[in-house]
């Protein structure tokens, strides 16, 4: 909740407003729809954030003058009784202003019975938290929804291969999506983690693979393929782990010997390779990887069979979807807090800065055609993985949340509400949270007698301070959102 000077008179011209609803039909035509969808997601978020303020205020006898989307130059707008809505040019936030807020806002004497700084404790707290309990009520609907439409993962860890890796093992099995692994090597498969472990330490090997395609079971024989090792990938320029060789300059490659002998006469030279790559779904070619160490097979590389899983699920009922999308948003709301403590820690916000300088630094000094990319997957593989030291701009949300399918963009939008919410209530201005602490501490301080109100010119240093910092962090994640995107998919 924003407070802003009082707008001049309504616009009442739709250009402005055809204009921004022109630009979101040209981005999901020019990008995606679903990058359309998710910033329309994010818009609606921030209008049901100050809906909460404007209601509760409305509901409370305090006078609302303006209700705005955006920030900036007026787009569009129109009045209803004593209130003014409308768009602004800058889709970065909200506003509601409430009169009253503090004793530096001048309120007609006629309406002093009105401000917010006259009212009761209970009602100053239920309108100044209500733009996080709006966050919060989304995230539960919206977790109620993913759970209702898609289930929960089964207790025994059963599961099904989602998707078959190109020219891998699975692939020369002729496997298919639905398919169930059954045993490998004559190791029951328990669950997708156990199946890992055992074609991890099978690399090259021939082994006897058990599956079962419509109740029918199947025993073949099979070599399994390999991958790259940190080890492995550290002496190659332009590989990162988890990265599977398919070919260098038209050889095929299937194991780490074919690999060697494809390369090491042209140690130090710029090859063109065809790579099965970390994180992505479908085969690329990099060209300009420099080989300049080759590691041994013993460490170099872990085995790959080239599927990935789809856990069997059981649906849930209304009641037990409701408990269980209430306990989600419990442990969900744990992990907000304490991510967002663990970021304002000295040791984390260094990272943050750190982690965007070198990420600046690497993209502007590319040396090949190697995609910048790769040191992206490369940075969200890495043991202390810097995306978890980040906060995500408007912007880079947006792209997050257009990088997954459906049900990812569900959780995605639920994890987002939660955060924003947490993060409003920072007991600090100009946060709501600000304005939660202030109302605290005037009740305290009127306990037993005459009733406390803070200046609130002693607070503008501090908000001031709050407010340049915050901005600052946000043009830093804005910088380093568009040079290094986060990947959640």
């Amino acid at each position: 909740m924003t407070e802003s000077p009082q707008s001049d008179q309504p616009s009442n011209d739709w250009t402005g407003l055809a204009l921004l609803i022109g630009a979101i039909v040209a981005l999901g035509l020019l990008a995606s729809w679903q990058w359309a969808l998710v910033v329309v997601a994010i818009i609606f978020m921030i209008f049901m954030h100050e809906l909460g303020h404007y209601m509760t205020a409305k509901a409370t006898g305090m006078k609302v003058t303006e209700f705005f989307i955006g920030f900036g130059p007026r787009l569009w707008s129109f009045r209803r009784g004593e209130t003014e809505y409308g768009v602004k040019a800058i889709p970065a936030g909200a506003y509601v202003r409430i009169i009253g807020m503090n004793n530096l806002d001048d309120v007609p004497s006629g309406d002093e019975d009105r401000a917010y700084r006259v009212k009761s404790f209970p009602r100053r707290l239920l309108v100044v938290s209500a733009g996080s309990g709006m966050h919060f009520i989304m995230a539960i609907v919206l977790l109620f929804v993913l759970l209702i439409s898609y289930g929960v993962g089964r207790d025994d860890g059963a599961w099904t291969i989602r998707s078959v890796s190109d020219a891998s093992a699975a692939a020369a099995l002729d496997l298919e999506v639905g398919d169930e692994i059954v045993s490998v090597d004559g190791i029951e498969i328990d669950d997708f983690g156990q199946f890992g472990d055992v074609i991890v330490e099978r690399g090259g090997d021939t082994v006897d693979v058990v599956w079962a395609r419509d109740g029918v079971t199947h025993t073949d024989q099979v070599l399994l393929g390999e991958r790259l090792t940190p080890a492995g990938a550290e002496g190659i320029f332009g590989l990162i782990a988890r990265d599977r060789v398919l070919e260098v300059e038209g050889t095929s490659i299937f194991s780490w010997d074919d690999f060697v002998a494809a390369t090491q006469d042209r140690i130090g030279e710029p090859l063109s390779v065809i790579v099965d790559p970390a994180l992505e779904p479908t085969p690329r070619v990099l060209d300009g990887v420099i080989v300049n160490e080759l590691a041994t097979e013993e460490v170099a590389t872990t085995g790959f069979f080239g599927v990935s899983q789809q856990p069997s699920r059981e649906s849930l009922g209304l009641f037990s979807g409701a408990t269980r999308s209430v306990d989600a948003f419990g442990s969900l709301t744990k992990q907000a807090t304490l991510g967002l403590v663990r970021f304002f820690t000295p040791g984390t916000l260094s990272n943050f800065l750190t982690d965007t300088i070198d990420g600046g630094t690497d993209a502007a000094s590319t040396q090949s055609a190697v995609a910048q990319d790769r040191e992206v997957a490369s940075r969200s593989l890495d043991g202390r993985n810097p995306d978890e030291d980040r906060i995500l701009s408007i912007y880079g949300a947006a792209r997050a949340g257009a990088s997954v399918d459906f049900e990812g963009l569900l959780f995605f939008l639920a994890a987002l509400n939660i955060f924003v919410g947490v993060f409003n209530l920072v007991p600090l201005p100009p946060l709501d949270g600000g304005h939660v602490a202030v109302a605290i501490y005037e009740r305290v301080r009127s306990i037993g007698g005459r009733r406390h109100e803070v200046d609130y010119a002693k607070l503008l240093p501090l908000t001031y301070t709050v407010f340049a910092v915050l901005m600052t962090i946000g043009m830093i994640a804005l910088f380093r959102d568009i040079i290094d995107p986060v990947d959640i998919g």
